[in-house]
């Protein structure tokens, strides 16, 4: 079926392009962000502060170009993240500024068509991004992916000693676990709000997706993604999320978000995981707050879960401002729980 769909694909473009001769080579810009933040947290044992790179809309530059010929868009993306002491790496026992890393991101190239988008290269998957779908005007600071923003914390004991996993080993939002991938995908055209989307990867990935947008007294957006990761896990067998945001014209928002995880492992309980969002907009301030839960992704039988609130104030429009509190807990599958994670964050994004 894989093979099929890359060979039909493959088929479709060169069939809409052999229909147009070429007018004029496309024209590139760049933009992108820096992201930076202050980080305070406490493990219940020991606490510290740190400068870090903001995970949740990491620092990154990027290269994009379109042209249209005739009836086919012709596009491309490429998009490196660069960050040092990225804040889903920071650790208490740390004493540096950490490392300094090139990630590549996106290097995609797409032909837009009256028959859908086909896209091949480097960048989402089609189920990547359904479990995280926002509306609060609070997502560069917090959203379903909990481990952005401390997920390399370490759970300890009461007694000071180590608890033996961290907050990323506990928690996960199960969005489209292809991520950012060499894939080829394709896209349907927009149908009443509607369009579906999928794509195969290396190691015989694939995945789905559905999303909606329109307007709906305010706006709603929502999103459900399915993934085969094939070769790609061992660990695996498949992961279903989505998730659904509502803005009100008014400036209140509800958004909730929720995935499962089918584990290969044999007796393993299926993990899961959701989390549920209130918040509030209004001229250039948005507020939020929010608690998740996942559950029986390490051990059956064990749940972690946080509660936050986040604000942001945009005063121009490449300019944000925002601070947050992110509180997190573990119910331990046997024995004690460990202690309580509490991490606090202020900082800036600034986007070019």
């Amino acid at each position: 079926m894989k093979k099929a769909y890359c060979l039909a694909a493959l088929l479709a473009v060169c069939l809409v392009l052999g229909a147009f001769s070429p007018a004029m080579a496309l024209e590139a810009k760049v933009s992108g962000q820096i992201n930076q933040m202050v980080m305070w947290a406490d493990d219940g044992d020991e606490d510290d502060f740190f400068v870090a790179d903001n995970d949740s809309s990491s620092t990154r530059f990027r290269f994009t170009g379109s042209e249209k010929f005739g009836a086919v868009t012709a596009g491309f993306q490429f998009e490196m993240e660069a960050q040092r002491n990225a804040s889903n790496f920071v650790t208490i026992a740390q004493t540096d500024d950490g490392d300094f890393e090139w990630n590549d991101r996106w290097m995609n190239v797409y032909f837009d068509t009256a028959f859908g988008k086909f896209e091949i290269g480097k960048g989402d998957s089609a189920a990547n991004n359904t479990a995280e779908v926002d509306l609060s005007g609070t997502a560069v600071v917090t959203y379903s992916d909990i481990n952005a923003t401390g997920g390399s914390f370490a759970w300890q004991n009461d007694d000071g000693t180590d608890f033996g996993t961290t907050i990323s080993g506990t928690r996960n939002n199960f969005d489209g676990m292809l991520s950012r991938t060499e894939r080829l995908r394709y896209n349907t055209p927009l149908f009443a709000g509607f369009q579906l989307a999928g794509s195969v990867s290396n190691g015989d990935g694939w995945d789905a997706s559905l999303w909606y947008a329109a307007e709906f007294y305010g706006k709603l957006a929502a999103a459900i993604g399915y993934t085969k990761p094939e070769d790609r896990s061992a660990a695996t067998d498949y992961q279903l999320a989505g998730s659904i945001s509502w803005l009100a014209p008014f400036g209140l928002n509800l958004t909730a978000s929720y995935g499962t995880r089918e584990l290969e492992a044999p007796g393993r309980d299926d993990a899961t995981t959701w989390m549920g969002k209130v918040g509030y907009k209004f001229d250039i301030h948005a507020v939020s707050v929010e608690y998740g839960m996942t559950s029986d992704l390490r051990l059956d039988g064990e749940d972690s879960s946080n509660w936050g609130v986040a604000y942001v104030v945009n005063p121009w429009k490449p300019v944000e401002f925002y601070a947050a509190y992110r509180h997190y807990m573990l119910d331990a599958a046997a024995g004690p729980d460990p202690e309580d994670i509490q991490v606090a964050m202020a900082g800036t994004r600034i986007k070019f």
